[in-house]
């Protein structure tokens, strides 16, 4: 078992009703400060694109390791992940999937295939421990060069 801390701070700022009250906030991870917000604040993250993020990141380190096993060379990978919000059947909003969009560009005489990458991506989500977190669909849409 291993456990993964977030620290999140928050200050009132002006009138706190329940009318209205100011979102923003700090989430300390590792001693960064990221600053925060709620949803469509400009120029801060809002909840939803960390948990994209996180969904993202994890899902590249494990093809990363599943890249390495076979013997093959990464030379940069990127992702833009789009988290979606919808209300379910009660009423309750949650992210109801998240669009992932990774694209690899390999180096050296060893080239994976088109079919290969995909199986690759497959893997990655099967072992993704965020993805196993989640009850949001994830949908892959691999970037070929």
């Amino acid at each position: 078992m291993s456990e993964h801390k977030a620290q999140i701070q928050w200050q009132r700022q002006g009138v706190f009703s329940h009318e209205g009250f100011e979102r923003q906030h700090e989430a300390t991870i590792s001693g960064h400060t990221l600053p925060m917000s709620g949803a469509n604040t400009p120029n801060l993250a809002d909840p939803e694109q960390t948990l994209a993020a996180a969904l993202a990141s994890c899902h590249m380190q494990t093809f990363l390791a599943v890249a390495a096993k076979k013997r093959l060379t990464v030379e940069r990978y990127e992702d833009t992940a789009i988290a979606t919000v919808e209300q379910n059947e009660a009423g309750r909003f949650y992210v109801s999937k998240v669009l992932l969009q990774p694209k690899a560009q390999f180096s050296g005489d060893k080239q994976p295939s088109e079919e290969e990458i995909e199986k690759m991506h497959h893997k990655a989500h099967d072992h993704c421990f965020v993805s196993n977190s989640l009850i949001s669909k994830v949908d892959i849409n691999i970037q070929f060069n």
